[in-house]
């Protein structure tokens, strides 16, 4: 028994040393992501015509490693059943559109035959953000796994009170041998040396965790080597209420391009260059920004400027996020201010410590410049209430 449990506390401790380690892995390797795309995204804006071809290959490898280290924290928290899903009623069309929005790029660059036959009505009780990971997750391996000009179809339908999800691809197929392993975590067949369409063997994994925890299941099946593939997915059918059978509440209008009225915003990073690109990126939108490196000097900036949004980092020299945070919460003119975490530590346990020191949001590093925009245009409409801005709030884009 004694040995039993002197395991058991090893195991656990091995395990919390792992989380750890992945936690810091992430928070290290994102923070010199965020100033390489944030400069990227910036040339965008700016229109610069210079290199356009080499920013396109920078900025989707940066994605891609972007990618790699957020399968790296999803697989630990999937496997230790700490992922909570939003569920709401949601159209698979939706999820599959959206799917195809983010995997585009790889099926593009490829020049695959992309054909979809989703109809509208299969309405399922799911996490949105999730299941478009899992239906990407499916894409991006069918558009890895193809020859380029290869075919790769989408189809959905109903089966016994199921929406059914079918991705099949004309690729290089499946070994028998592989079949029954194919979702295990890290299994991948054999590659070539250069590693060309390797990944770290975690997306098929994430797809079945995720796909269990809703409920549902996920098969794949092969002819064998070079005869294609086909990867399916089963969630149950939302229940059906006082809605219109097979209908949902129409999605929110994407926001348009233009810039809202201009906020002014702290950004806070110890990170030089990340915290003037992205005050250089809010400026380009038509906001005003202005930049400090550490806490005191942030409190001391804020005084004069009086802003409307702080974007904080968590890992500050001299005072860390939480105490710059608390101190600007404490501040008697803080009616109306914003804090919002801007950090490379994305795990859940990171999400709640900044929610329960006050912070109004948690966004993780690099952050997309339209997904800031959007949550910035919110805020401004928190602020007004609706209504416009006063004139001398207003900011014109340069």
């Amino acid at each position: 028994m004694t040995q039993l449990t002197n395991a058991r506390r090893d195991a656990e401790a091995a395990n919390r040393a792992k989380d750890e380690f992945l936690a810091m892995l992430g928070h290290e390797l994102r923070n010199p992501l965020a100033p390489i795309l944030t400069a990227l995204q910036l040339m965008r804006l700016r229109n610069e015509p210079a290199a356009v071809r080499e920013r396109t290959i920078i900025e989707r490898q940066v994605n891609h490693m972007v990618s790699l280290v957020d399968d790296l924290l999803d697989v630990s928290r999937i496997t230790r059943g700490k992922v909570q899903l939003k569920r709401e009623r949601i159209d698979l069309a939706d999820i599959v559109a959206k799917a195809i929005e983010m995997t585009s790029p790889a099926i593009e660059s490829r020049r695959h035959i992309l054909t979809v036959d989703v109809p509208r009505g299969l309405v399922v009780d799911g996490d949105a953000a999730r299941l478009a990971q899992v239906t990407a997750n499916l894409l991006t391996n069918a558009a890895k796994y193809t020859d380029p000009g290869g075919q790769i179809l989408v189809s959905g339908s109903s089966e016994n009170s199921q929406a059914v999800l079918s991705v099949i691809d004309s690729g290089r197929g499946i070994a028998p041998d592989m079949l029954p392993r194919i979702f295990d975590l890290f299994a991948q067949e054999r590659q070539e040396i250069d590693r060309s369409d390797g990944g770290l063997g975690l997306g098929l994994a994430i797809v079945k965790s995720l796909m269990r925890a809703h409920g549902g299941t996920v098969d794949a099946h092969s002819d064998g080597k070079n005869r294609g593939a086909r990867f399916r997915i089963r969630i149950p059918l939302a229940i059906r209420g006082t809605e219109e059978p097979g209908t949902v509440s129409p999605p929110a209008p994407a926001p348009v391009s233009a810039a809202v009225p201009g906020l002014r915003i702290l950004v806070v990073d110890d990170n030089a260059d990340g915290a003037r690109l992205l005050a250089d990126s809010l400026t380009t939108l038509g906001h005003r920004a202005i930049v400090a490196f550490d806490g005191p000097s942030a409190l001391e900036r804020a005084a004069a400027f009086h802003p409307n949004v702080v974007l904080l980092d968590l890992g500050l020299p001299v005072m860390d996020g939480f105490e710059v945070a608390q101190r600007f919460k404490a501040l008697p003119e803080r009616e109306g201010l914003e804090v919002v975490a801007i950090t490379g530590y994305g795990q859940d346990i990171d999400r709640q410590r900044t929610r329960d020191s006050g912070f109004d949001d948690h966004m993780v590093k690099p952050v997309r410049l339209d997904a800031l925009e959007t949550w910035l245009r919110r805020s401004q409409k928190r602020r007004s209430g609706g209504a416009p801005q006063s004139k001398d709030d207003v900011v014109e884009k340069p």
